[in-house]
């Protein structure tokens, strides 16, 4: 590849690129969708969009600035979790000098559809409550409520760190799928104002998990709630939450 030659590049906006990650044959992909009509780039150069975290690079070539079409495969399984995974947009000359960077957009974070459904809707609320010596508890009178012991923490600042989220957060998901499959019987996703609905589509988001068995068999139920909690781990990063939370302790002891 020739070498680049940064020389005069421009900045593309960040408004003017759109990258969405999904889930797509139990693998994690990502789309792109790019603005670059209004920066007097040469027809011919060549638009290159790459995911990176850290030493780990994955390049892929989107056509050109008039014909920005898309791999084949968008594929970042490589990556494993996408926890720090950010995204950059450049484009490199054709014509000589062949491979100068004419613009570029970095430190891109995608869309992904599990964040931004949480984002829209919130799972579950989180309430402070007087649970004598009890941390936490789920309160499932209605829709389900987090409950944190106001006399031990400040609920929000517990439900961020990175013990809780690491130790905590699994285990919900896993009493609340429990409770909808197993206990209530319920696997239905069509009614959008449906709490079970709702946490059933966020679980079923995840690569490799796939959608609710349809019969109600509850061995298979319990292996895809495993499905599910494993792939919620696996995007939250929670080993390397608990890692994090394990080492601070550690040198404090």
């Amino acid at each position: 590849m020739p070498r680049l030659n940064f020389t005069g590049r421009r900045r593309i906006a960040q408004d003017h690129v759109k990258i969405s990650v999904s889930a797509a044959d139990g693998q994690n992909c990502f789309s792109a969708r790019l603005n670059l009509e209004t920066y007097g780039f040469p027809e011919t150069a060549a638009v290159i969009v790459e995911a990176y975290r850290q030493l780990e690079l994955s390049r892929f070539e989107f056509g050109t600035v008039t014909r920005p079409i898309p791999p084949p495969n968008c594929r970042l399984g490589e990556f494993g979790a996408l926890e720090g995974v950010k995204f950059r947009v450049k484009v490199v000359s054709n014509d000589a000098p062949k491979g100068r960077l004419l613009g570029v957009a970095d430190r891109i974070v995608a869309s992904d559809q599990a964040i931004d459904r949480i984002r829209r809707i919130p799972l579950i609320n989180v309430k402070g409550h007087d649970l004598g010596r009890e941390v936490w508890k789920i309160d499932f009178a209605d829709e389900p409520i987090l409950l944190i012991n106001y006399r031990l923490a400040d609920k929000h600042a517990l439900a961020r760190s990175g013990v809780f989220q690491s130790l905590v957060l699994p285990e919900v998901l896993r009493s609340i799928l429990t409770r909808i499959l197993l206990v209530d019987q319920y696997r239905y996703f069509e009614d959008e104002n449906d709490w079970a609905a709702r946490w059933l589509r966020f679980a079923s988001s995840f690569p490799g998990v796939g959608g609710v068995p349809e019969d109600e068999d509850a061995e298979l139920d319990a292996e895809w709630i495993d499905s599910a909690v494993s792939a919620f781990c696996q995007w939250r990063g929670t080993d390397r939450l608990f890692k994090e939370f394990w080492g601070d302790s550690e040198q404090g002891a």
